[in-house]
């Protein structure tokens, strides 16, 4: 049986990491680059909550210009500088537009003054420069758009993130080369103390096996995401007072390809709302409500669904803008910084690092998925100092592509290219093209082993381009333990248009043959998998 390499026992750490997102990830990762023993545990499977029902984008923010909060646009604009090299195989450019139109809440002397300071903030401007365009120039780039009433259009880029999962994925399995310990489906049933009351580490149940390990650390850093006020009430955290945390639900809607480029939409009630062009979709999100619900229960409700949509026919009258040409939703829930008194869409999304407990238990807030990267630096930075020790960062340099080399100061469409390989190995286009976009320059390695394994050339799926040895090198190496890991965060079939349905139940008899699943363990690994699917469609109910 694979999936996890080694087992969850007791063991002592400098630190351990609660909360297995993007941001405990980039922590782990930060971390033992340092040279700091740490341990992460998570009680889902890595980015499977906030991280992975985002807006796939890394972007500087450009309403956040209008909140004064030039800071965040500045480091988010740094940062997305730097993930283009050391992930480029999962960052790519795309161009915005920003249609307005003669009713618009915004007028183009604003937008160009908002894009002139985008493009002074933005670190080396060797691309080309954002703009106004007149509404003819708007239209011919993007024939969908309306054209009655239309003033003209910002002109912009900011990055598409491919794969949010694989991003995460590639900071836990960094980590890990590097000596940290991570542990999916790992759930802390206590926050310990000594006799003085001083935090001493965390008790942690596995779920696989029932199994209560104690993990000692120096510090605990609760990186839990919409949980975060939850384990600090659960470990008696309350310094700053009970509540730092506001969390606010967003949905994501998924139609056909309407634009190639992106549309970014200002609402009347002063919302923005994106139309991105992801695979084959258009990605329409996200709303930004105030949500005290039930975290594991989340879903898109009709009316949230029927608003993205009325707010995208404004700008997009396309008869596909439609209830029934949706294909299927997704809902999440963002931790943003508790400030009194804001509206949802107004709260700052900089993240905060909360110490309490005199610097030993370190609490993450208002994470923004660009800045996963910079944030790690910034806590890294406070352990040091708490464990009394030097050791600069080093992310910055190290490449996100399965080598952990340093990350090359150019950009990847050389090695992007698989004309080449298409020829030498059999394989069609698109699964080379796939792997590369999943792996970085990793994906040799699951070149190698589809030689190697029964059948490891082969479809998973018939509508999908992803190969057995996918799955094989998923649970091999990559600690994925369900089938909703494989198909929803290891590879993109779960998140296709076909959602996995025509494959879910022999990719899973492969696995169960993998990993030595009972045929009990088989039906309810397909079960789950069903209950996500249905989740995604509750909309229309």
């Amino acid at each position: 049986m694979h999936g996890r390499p080694w087992p969850l026992e007791d063991a002592e750490y400098d630190v351990v990491i609660v909360g297995g997102g993007i941001a405990g990830a980039g922590v782990a990762r930060e971390l033992a680059l340092r040279g700091v023993s740490v341990a992460l545990v998570e009680k889902g499977d890595f980015a499977s909550a906030t991280t992975s029902q985002s807006s796939k984008l890394i972007h500087g923010g450009l309403r956040y210009l209008e909140l004064f909060d030039f800071g965040l646009v500045r480091e988010s604009l740094r940062e997305r500088e730097t993930l283009r090299h050391l992930a480029p195989h999962l960052v790519r450019p795309l161009p915005f537009l920003v249609p307005i139109y003669r009713d618009s809440s915004r007028s183009l002397i604003k937008v160009r003054i908002g894009l002139k300071l985008y493009d002074w903030l933005t670190p080396g401007r060797k691309r080309e420069r954002y703009r106004v365009l007149p509404a003819v120039d708007a239209l011919s780039l993007e024939p969908a758009l309306r054209a009655g009433d239309l003033r003209g259009a910002g002109y912009y880029f900011d990055d598409l993130l491919i794969f949010p999962e694989r991003l995460c994925l590639e900071n836990i399995l960094s980590a890990c080369r590097l000596g940290a310990r991570a542990f999916n489906y790992a759930q802390v049933a206590e926050v310990t103390r000594d006799r003085r009351g001083v935090i001493t580490g965390v008790r942690v149940r596995d779920l696989l096996t029932g199994r209560v390990a104690t993990l000692g650390a120096r510090i605990v850093v609760n990186a839990t995401g919409p949980w975060v006020d939850e384990l600090r009430a659960a470990a008696g955290v309350s310094e700053r007072g009970p509540q730092i945390l506001r969390r606010t639900k967003g949905i994501h809607c998924l139609l056909p390809r309407l634009t190639d480029r992106a549309i970014y939409h200002s609402t009347r009630d002063d919302r923005m709302i994106f139309v991105i062009p992801w695979r084959e979709f258009s990605l329409i999100g996200a709303t930004d409500t105030d949500f005290n619900g039930d975290l594991d229960r989340l879903h898109a409700t009709g009316d949230e669904v029927a608003y993205l949509l009325g707010e995208v026919r404004k700008v997009l009258p396309d008869s596909r803008v439609a209830l029934d040409e949706v294909v299927y939703t997704y809902a999440g829930v963002r931790p943003l910084s508790y400030e009194q008194g804001k509206r949802e869409s107004d709260v700052s999304r900089a993240h905060k690092v909360v110490a309490e407990e005199r610097g030993r238990f370190l609490s993450i807030t208002g994470t923004k998925l660009t800045c996963f990267r910079s944030l790690a630096e910034d806590l890294g930075d406070q352990v040091m100092g708490t464990l009394g020790r030097r050791g600069e960062s080093r992310s910055e340099r190290i490449a996100l592509d399965g080598t952990d080399d340093e990350a090359p100061r150019r950009e990847a469409h050389a090695w992007l290219d698989v004309s080449g390989e298409a020829a030498a190995t059999g394989l069609g286009r698109d699964t080379l093209e796939t792997l590369v976009s999943a792996y970085g320059r990793g994906w040799t390695r699951v070149l190698d082993l589809a030689g190697k394994v029964a059948g490891g050339t082969e479809r998973l799926c018939p509508s999908n381009p992803d190969v057995v040895a996918e799955l094989h090198h998923a649970v091999q190496d990559e600690m994925a333990v369900s089938l909703q890991d494989v198909l929803l965060r290891r590879t993109g079939i779960g998140t296709s248009r076909c959602q996995g349905q025509d494959c879910a139940e022999s990719i899973g008899q492969r696995m169960a043959q993998l990993s030595g699943w009972t045929p009990r363990r088989l039906d309810a690994e397909l079960e789950a998998y069903h209950a996500h699917v249905a989740r995604s469609h509750r909309f229309r109910t």
